[in-house]
Formats: structure tokens, sequence, C-alpha cells
């Protein structure tokens, strides 16, 4: 197949769509598809790819939002897809590659694909605080309808990763098809980086973490919905001096985070904020950890867990309904609920730190079914389902307008003997 895959997120931006996206686009392309990239986002480095569409764009300008971009003027753009003589095409953004995905599944008579990958509830405050605190519902509704609607419209199946995902639809104009297909990863990019145990501790010492210290971990975008604010406060509260928590990852909340935590009284020697880590050297960072650490509740499914586990590190997180088929409790992690049960996990791990280290070993072979292979498998199997859907609803097209045709030919002729008649008559 030649599968267009239309993103407004792509390479070198670091967030769990991109991770999905990418890792999609080299499992087919392993399984002999034709596989084009059409995004607004793209590293210099790639511009010249043979698979790569790029269309520029204009950034947003509010610092929150300062990765995405809008690109105009689309109905004229939308020529230059017809030369790649797609197959289907697959929309994973609500933005301007959307808007282009649209326009081309309809000119070209295209099958349309939608993966919806975020929540935007919980990220209406990046508009406006005060607006999101007065009119949330209203608002949700509004954009939910401009930015989705017509895409649902078009889409003749939706994907969305989690069943917490599907329980929350109907808030975004989704209906008809909708399938859950969670993101698979690579395991081997991660199991093939992994380095023994004296390197994780020269990485350690390189960082000023003793040997002995427990290690709670947080890897991801540091921005308000994350909560990361909340690991802070409940780690600042913990009796153990060998403890320390590990902060990996840049965001717009990153400068008051790192205010918060020396107001509570942490200093560098118990919390690390490393920033930005490249994604080649993640894997030796994931295994500083004794316990990954996350209290968001604003996952669709969250993939910095799947890479925590593949990389030996178990969980501990906040009851989510996106981790019910990730946390095996006492398996791979536990739950806390709260900031107070966050606080009381730690203090008990810090007590009995070999219940956390006895999951290291176990936790890869509870994901299994989270492999990228199983992934595409299913993506597939929607491909060539919406296909067929394409042809009986152009067969039906086609039917009626014969049937159409036909009646209108035969009401002609008729109407044209009975003013022969007439005119016989006559």
């Amino acid at each position: 197949m030649r599968i267009g895959i239309f993103t407004d997120t792509y390479y070198p931006l670091i967030s769990g769509v991109v991770t999905s996206i990418t890792t999609l686009e080299e499992e087919l392309i392993r399984r002999g598809h034709e596989v084009y990239i059409f995004t607004t986002e793209l590293d210099e480095k790639l511009k010249n790819k043979p698979n790569i569409c790029y269309f520029s764009g204009v950034k947003v300008p509010t610092e929150k939002l300062k990765s995405f971009r809008i690109s105009f003027r689309l109905h004229k753009k939308v020529k230059e897809i017809k030369k790649y003589n797609l197959d289907i095409i697959h929309i994973q953004t609500e933005f301007s590659m959307a808007r282009l995905g649209i326009l081309a599944g309809k000119k070209y008579h295209i099958p349309v694909i939608y993966t919806l990958h975020t929540l935007y509830e919980d990220y209406l405050q990046y508009i406006s605080r005060t607006i999101d605190k007065l009119f949330h519902k209203k608002l949700l509704h509004t954009l939910a309808s401009a930015l989705i609607g017509p895409i649902n419209k078009q889409a003749a199946i939706k994907i969305v990763p989690t069943r917490k995902v599907l329980q929350h639809v109907s808030k975004y104009s989704l209906s008809g098809d909708i399938r859950v297909v969670p993101t698979g990863l690579d395991f081997n990019k991660f199991t093939d980086k992994k380095v023994n145990k004296e390197e994780v501790n020269a990485l350690k010492a390189e960082l000023g973490i003793n040997e002995d210290d427990f290690v709670f971990l947080s890897i991801g975008r540091v921005s308000d919905e994350k909560s990361l604010d909340k690991v802070v406060k409940s780690f600042s509260s913990v009796k153990d001096k060998n403890a320390v928590l590990v902060i990996i990852g840049d965001g717009p909340a990153l400068p008051e985070l790192k205010k918060y935590s020396k107001s509570l009284g942490l200093t560098d020697d118990n919390i690390k904020f490393l920033g930005f880590i490249e994604w080649k050297n993640i894997v030796k960072y994931y295994q500083i950890g004794d316990l990954f650490v996350n209290a968001s509740v604003t996952e669709t499914q969250g993939l910095t867990y799947l890479e925590s586990i593949i990389c030996g590190t178990p969980l501990l997180c906040q009851k989510d309904e996106c981790l019910d088929d990730v946390i095996l409790e006492g398996v791979n992690g536990f739950y806390f609920n709260g900031e107070q049960g966050l606080e009381n996990k730690m203090n008990y791990f810090l007590e009995h730190k070999e219940e956390a280290y006895a999951l290291k070993d176990n936790t890869i072979n509870s994901i299994e079914k989270f492999t990228k292979e199983a992934f595409s498998t299913e993506i597939i199997n929607i491909y060539i389902d919406a296909i067929e859907k394409s042809k009986i609803k152009t067969h039906k097209y086609i039917t009626g307008l014969k049937k159409h045709n036909r009646t209108k030919k035969h009401n002609r002729t008729k109407k044209n003997i009975t003013g022969l008649k007439n005119n016989l008559n006559f």
C-alpha cells in the first residue's frame, strides 16, 4: 500500500505522538509498504528524504505551544498530494495537516483513517486559564466540533489508544466505527542499548548519586498537566536521606518547578533536574531508576510507562484508566492515589526496597502485547477495512447514479413519446 501519514508533530520533537508515528512508519516500511509523511514540523536534515513532504508553517506565538505550526493556503497545497497516488490517508493531528488530509481525501477519493492521541480538556488552560475556568465545557465542545468534527465526518475508521479515551469520545465529536489500538514499541531499540550494572553505577556517580541511593525517576515533558509539582511535594516529605528524585525532560513548567522544589527545601543533592536527554542515550537513564514515578491523569496511553518497563524499571503511578492494561500490581509496578498516597508509597518502598528491586527482572514479560509487530498488524487490518468500505461506498454511489440516470432517461423518453403523441393527435 501507499500510505500517507498527516501530522503536525514529527522529529526532532520528542513526544508520545511522534514515537507512535515513527514506530508505525518504520514497521510499515519494514513490511514492504510505501509510507509518506506530510508535516509542518521537521529537522533540516530530513527535508531531502524522498518520503517526507514538508509544508512550511508559522509558529504559534505562545511559549507553551511553541512547538506547533500553522500552515496556510491548504486548498492550493492539496494539489501536491496527487502525485503520491495514495491508497490510504492516516490523519494523526487535528490542525493544519488534518485539514490537508481531509481535502486530499475528498478531492482524490482516498479513504481516511484518524487517530485521536490527545484528550484536550486538560490542555485548554494553554489558551487561557480564566476562559478555561469559566467556560470549560463550552470551550471543549466548540474546539472539538471545529477541529475534530470535520475529521470524524471524513474518516471511515477512527482509532483511540486506550479504553480510557474510548469512554471520552462523545466529548470530542467522534462517532461511527471507533477501534482501540494501543501504540506498540520496538523493544529491541531499548533492550539492545541496555548497559551493565557497572555502567549504571558510573552514570550515577557522574550525576552525583551514590551507588546505594534509591532513585525515584521521572522522564517526559515538563508541563503543568503532568502534575510533577505533586511528585516534588510528596518527595519533599520522605524521611530517607538516601532517596533521590531525578527529573529528565524539558518543557514550559520547568523553571517554576525548579523554584518550587527550592521553596520546599530540596537541594541539588536530593533532586536532579537533568533537562533534555537525547533519545539515543535515554535507556541508561531509565536504568538508574529504582521506581519510575508519574502523577499525571492526562495521559491517553503514556509510552514512557512502557519504555520504563522494557528497561527494567518498575512503575509507581497515580491510578488512572490508561494504565489498566499496563500495570500489573506487584508484577511490574504499583499504584497510588493522591499526593498523600504517593508520599506514603515512597516512604514504604524506602523501608522495603527489596520489593521494588524484586520486580526489575520481571517487567518486560508483562507487556508483550505492546510490541511494534502487534501494533502494525492491527493498523494494516484497519487500512484494509477502510479501503473495502470505500469500495462498497463507491459501488453504491455508482449504482445509485446509474439508477438515477436510467430513471431520468426513461422519464425523458416517456415525456418525448407523450409529446409526440400529442403532436400527432393535434
